[in-house]
């Protein structure tokens, strides 16, 4: 309350507008009328809430779509919309840029946190502006507070083709790792030869795609099929709701949030690595190295053994007769140290399931051999679902929880953004106890904030642009569903902003699904995933009575500026995944919700249940068991 009435007091009384009703402002079009705006009620906005108490006989104000309101009063309810798009914006590429997907490095994830956020502040603009395409009757922008950000919807086919390409061969030749000039990352390092084991194929001589290409190759067919919605901005909306109807749109929706919040689920735990292997064990075997080539030939598989001696059980394969499931790779030539590399033995055991194999006394006693443990949670390395990450990643919750039940408006509307900084500066406090003398272990460490640059833009980054065929069909899906979730979003945000009576209802919709198509094929340029309208939007107008287009441009400015201070995101990406898992599982969740909402209505004729359920129940089911077709569905014909 004392910093809004504060920021209030210095600034609305000096830029309080006056006076008659204007027929335009600097932002405004030929045929609005803007009207004067009514005093903000700073009781409302910074009082907590009480509950069970009275409501109050009078509602605080209403800040119409083209009312001129104060620009001090502009720039709080900016900054308050700006927090409520912060979360989503940055959860995207440390997702899909992290470790486990395109293994970017720490400087690049970052930067991807950066650009996200500059390219939603500048493609907003275009969405609340609203451009009159000459005399065509078309529009661009919807003329509303329509804030823009990055879709999850492509988040789950983003990783699934980013992993099919990294396990492709490019047309990169090489002889080892180290000959991969754009080398795989771990854990946010970069270093060809050490951080990219097996990304060179030696059968073929050829390195494997890196997550810089394979992100490109997504960016550019994002770019191919953002065609689609722009082509589908033009179609009328009553017929865009007969070709995708509710039912198929919804079950979408919700099948892609269902989805998401085991990944959220999994973050929370310790990081989507160690959730995926939590329940195998591993132990690796490197034998030893010699100077020269001991192989003769370095592209020759299997290896001689009678030139290198190898002590693996596994050489030069592994029997079947050995527990658990293994793998041998035989020792490399590397020409560069010239160095014959240890060969390479990997066994994997599971840890008492039932069905298969049991980890021996040895592997019970000493947690140590496995590979469960989780990393990027600072400094503290522990298996998967350890207490210490649950109860961080709750600390989120318990934030989100108490801002709904007690917050002010200004509080309930920033309450992603306040919940997340509530949980990293818990993290950033809280420490791990290590025995004997040795120093207490950190949640959070510096590292990736002092080496990041002050300021930073677009494009300092780039990735090399190309198109990925098998993903155009299921990226055109995406599209398709976010064309449909738009219409509804921009059809809710004109109720909201108490426009949906006004006669332009139906051009708001095209142009907001013609900006949604163009902000789409311009993020890829800008090195971001397509940029949709978001549904946080209508929360916003509603629960602050502002849908005025100065706070819009207002929150504009705060995004590009967040993006542009390099500091922020270093900060965002040095946020511990189990306290990023606690935020993100909540805005997955809230996909699923939308589903549902969708649904609702269709839920009531039998045959539309039908349909729902028969989705649900492959979509579901494979979400829960991933792997249920990998194996037996299809078997080798007999000759």
């Amino acid at each position: 309350p004392i910093s809004c009435c504060a920021i209030y007091h210095s600034t609305a009384g000096l830029l309080l507008t006056m006076g008659e009703p204007m027929k335009k402002d600097i932002f405004g079009q030929d045929e609005e009328i803007f009207e004067s705006s009514p005093p903000l009620d700073w009781g409302w906005l910074c009082t907590p809430r009480i509950p069970c108490a009275a409501a109050p006989t009078k509602n605080p104000p209403f800040y119409k779509v083209n009312a001129l309101m104060p620009w001090g009063v502009a720039i709080v309810m900016g900054f308050q919309h700006a927090l409520a798009m912060l979360g989503g914006i940055v959860s995207v590429p440390i997702i899909v840029g992290g470790p486990f997907d395109a293994q970017l490095s720490n400087a690049e994830v970052q930067y991807l946190i950066s650009a996200g956020l500059i390219s939603s502040g500048l493609l907003s603009l275009i969405q609340i502006y609203r451009i009159k395409l000459g005399n065509t009757g078309y529009y661009m922008g919807t003329g509303m507070v329509s804030v823009l950000g990055t879709s999850f919807t492509f988040v789950p086919i983003a990783r699934t083709s980013i992993d099919f390409m990294m396990k492709e061969d490019s047309n990169n030749p090489c002889e080892s790792d180290a000959d991969c000039k754009m080398p795989w990352g771990a854990f946010g390092v970069v270093e060809a030869g050490k951080t990219n084991a097996r990304q060179c194929t030696i059968e073929t001589g050829m390195c494997k795609f890196s997550g810089q290409e394979a992100y490109g190759a997504f960016l550019g067919t994002c770019c191919f099929c953002a065609l689609l919605e722009i082509a589908l901005s033009f179609m009328p909306r009553a017929q865009l709701r007969r070709i995708f109807p509710p039912v198929v749109t919804g079950v979408c929706v919700l099948l892609i949030g269902v989805a998401l919040t085991g990944t959220g689920i999994k973050y929370w735990g310790g990081g989507a690595f160690c959730a995926d292997h939590a329940s195998k064990r591993k132990l690796t075997t490197v034998g030893k190295s010699y100077p020269g080539d001991l192989t003769g030939d370095s592209k020759a598989t299997p290896v001689k053994l009678s030139t290198y001696v190898s002590t693996s059980p596994c050489a030069p394969g592994c029997p079947k007769e050995l527990s658990g499931v293994c793998s041998y790779t035989g020792p490399k030539y590397d020409k560069a140290s010239d160095t014959t590399k240890g060969d390479v033995t990997i066994c994997e055991r599971f840890s008492d399931l039932p069905g298969t194999f049991m980890a021996n006394a040895e592997e019970k006693r000493n947690p140590d051999i496995s590979w469960q443990k989780c990393t990027d949670n600072g400094q503290v390395v522990l298996p998967f679902g350890a207490a210490e990450y649950v109860g961080l990643g709750f600390s989120v919750f318990m934030v989100l929880l108490i801002s709904e039940v007690f917050g002010s408006p200004f509080v309930r509307n920033s309450q992603v953004a306040i919940a997340l900084l509530a949980g990293f500066a818990i993290s950033a406090l809280a420490r791990y106890p290590m025995p004997g003398n040795a120093p207490d272990l950190k949640y959070v460490t510096n590292d990736k904030i002092n080496k990041a640059p002050g300021i930073t833009f677009l494009w300092v980054k780039t990735f090399p642009l190309s198109v990925y065929v098998p993903a155009i069909i299921p990226t055109m899906i995406g599209f398709i569903i976010t064309t449909v979730e738009s219409v509804g979003d921009i059809t809710a945000s004109a109720e909201a902003s108490r426009v949906d009576q006004d006669g332009l209802l139906d051009s708001r919709v095209q142009g907001g699904l013609l900006t949604d198509g163009l902000a789409s094929l311009l993020s890829g340029l800008l090195t971001v995933l397509p940029n949709t309208t978001f549904s946080q939007n209508n929360g916003v107008i509603s629960l602050t009575r502002c849908a005025n287009k100065r706070a819009g441009y207002c929150c504009c400015g705060f995004l590009v500026i967040f993006g542009v201070i390099a500091k922020i995101a270093a900060i965002i990406n040095s946020i511990p995944y189990c306290i990023l898992g606690g935020m993100t599982t909540f805005l997955f969740v809230n996909i699923v919700v939308s589903g549902i909402k969708i649904l609702g209505p269709e839920l009531s004729v039998r045959r539309s249940r039908f349909i729902v359920a028969s989705a649900l129940a492959i979509g579901i089911g494979v979400a829960l068991v991933p792997h249920w077709g990998n194996n037996d569905l299809i078997r080798p014909g007999k000759g």
